[in-house]
């Protein structure tokens, strides 16, 4: 009997489009397939192979991935994800079968979903899948990432106080955000079908154990994390508590302890700091975090969000135009990973300490860490020209590299910086994600 031989294939989406090869081989028809290889041994999961698939074939990272689609043959078993490209640099490219001109070329091609009928994309059983989901598989990926139509994460926070009028706080641990730093406790997110007053009363029974009751709003937030995303916090008090507040979710509060209002702990998150302040003065509401945000403020967001890889991406621009480092069949703006911290990254790529920032993204590295990358825009160093950018050009991820060999025929040419006309963005060959960037910083320009 043979091995089954497993392979993973990536639903890359580029915007409306998915991201292909044409391939075009020595007495053969032209074929298309997606981006995708055979599980080796050393990949911990499947996701973990189209990580590494991803980054040998396209030196692409993405954002989070959907087990989508299945096939099983014979002596073959193919896992389909979809995922959404954030960034692609193909300098990286390291697998053997794009350097040696007797396997054939492999051009990218973007290519919408509904149109892969029209093509021989192998298997076809993936192609006639993803055509059949032309519209569902955007709508999937993006209740993953974010709700098409804004829908904001609602926070409830209940301040008990004690004799004394000290609130009580919980470490938090476990959680994956802002652990070993403390929180209003009982806090927690708005479920479906609940309104506030049942949330509130819910997480000081879950977190607690206690029961409340005449409970009001005494302050409202409209807060966004520094690079992330918004949500609305309601600050509440109540006018009867049954019970001893005890520590009912010790896998996600360390401790719970008493603190001044006027004398919270230095690691208090600080959205729950504003909060309590805000409750402590009677103002019924406030913005909180809506100010432009400093590169400090990002990258302690960024670690407390639990990001293990951050990189910086840049829009450098002059008269009109940015800069993008290009090779024969992408473009890419020139990104550094943050090995040293945001703040060196930062200046590095822009010799200033205080670029505008633009918006950020999330990914997942080829080694399967989170990752957040930043996009700054800042002018053109004076002195500087679009070719001293020429030496970020391999710096997309933190992940080793293998570099390709310069000479022979199966070789690519090397990535080059050039000036686009920042109007002619959306027509470039940058990955949607960043066009979409440049797009922001150009209405805000």
């Amino acid at each position: 009997m043979r091995p089954l031989r497993h392979s993973v294939r990536a639903i890359l989406f580029d915007g409306d489009e998915i991201v292909l090869f044409k391939r075009i081989r020595p007495g053969r028809e032209p074929y298309w397939i997606t981006p995708g290889g055979g599980v080796e041994p050393s990949d911990a999961t499947l996701e973990a192979t189209l990580r590494r698939e991803l980054d040998e074939e396209l030196g692409a990272t993405a954002g989070p991935a959907l087990r989508v689609f299945t096939i099983v043959e014979q002596d073959r078993l193919t896992t389909a994800y979809a995922c959404r490209l954030v960034h692609m640099d193909l300098s990286r490219r390291s697998g053997p079968e794009f350097l040696d001109p007797e396997k054939g070329l492999h051009e990218i091609v973007r290519v919408r979903p509904e149109k892969l009928r029209e093509l021989n994309l192998i298997p076809t059983e993936l192609a006639d899948f993803v055509a059949d989901g032309a519209a569902t598989l955007p709508a999937l990926l993006a209740a993953a990432e974010a709700p098409g139509r804004y829908r904001p994460v609602v926070d409830v926070h209940l301040l008990l106080f004690d004799e004394r009028e000290r609130v009580l706080l919980g470490r938090r641990q476990g959680t994956g955000y802002a652990d070993g730093e403390w929180q209003v406790m009982p806090s927690g997110h708005l479920e479906e079908g609940e309104s506030i007053i049942d949330a509130t009363a819910r997480e000081a029974a879950e977190e607690l154990g206690i029961e409340v009751s005449g409970l009001t709003v005494a302050h409202v937030a409209h807060h966004r994390n520094p690079g992330g995303t918004a949500r609305v916090g309601m600050f509440l008090v109540a006018r009867t508590v049954n019970g001893t507040p005890t520590n009912a979710e010790p896998h996600k509060c360390a401790e719970l302890a008493w603190f001044p209002v006027d004398d919270l702990p230095e690691r208090t998150v600080p959205y729950a700091r504003a909060g309590i302040e805000a409750v402590r003065d009677t103002i019924g509401f406030a913005l909180h975090g809506w100010e432009p945000a400093t590169i400090p403020l990002l990258e302690a967001e960024a670690v407390r969000a639990g990001f293990e890889e951050l990189t910086v991406s840049l829009i450098v621009h002059h008269d009109g135009n940015v800069v993008v480092v290009s090779d024969e069949e992408t473009d890419r703006l020139p990104t550094v990973v943050a090995r040293q911290g945001l703040q060196a990254a930062v200046h590095r790529l822009t010799g200033s300490d205080q670029p505008r920032f633009v918006g950020a993204d999330d990914y997942v590295s080829v080694d399967g860490r989170p990752g957040r990358r930043f996009v700054f825009a800042a002018p053109l160093p004076a002195g500087s020209s679009a070719l001293d950018f020429a030496t970020v050009s391999r710096e997309s991820t933190a992940s080793p590299v293998t570099e390709p060999p310069s000479t022979g025929a199966g070789a690519a040419r090397p990535a080059r910086p050039r000036w686009l006309p920042a109007r002619a963005v959306g027509a470039s060959r940058l990955p949607h994600a960043e066009r979409v960037l440049v797009a922001r910083w150009l209405r805000e320009e």
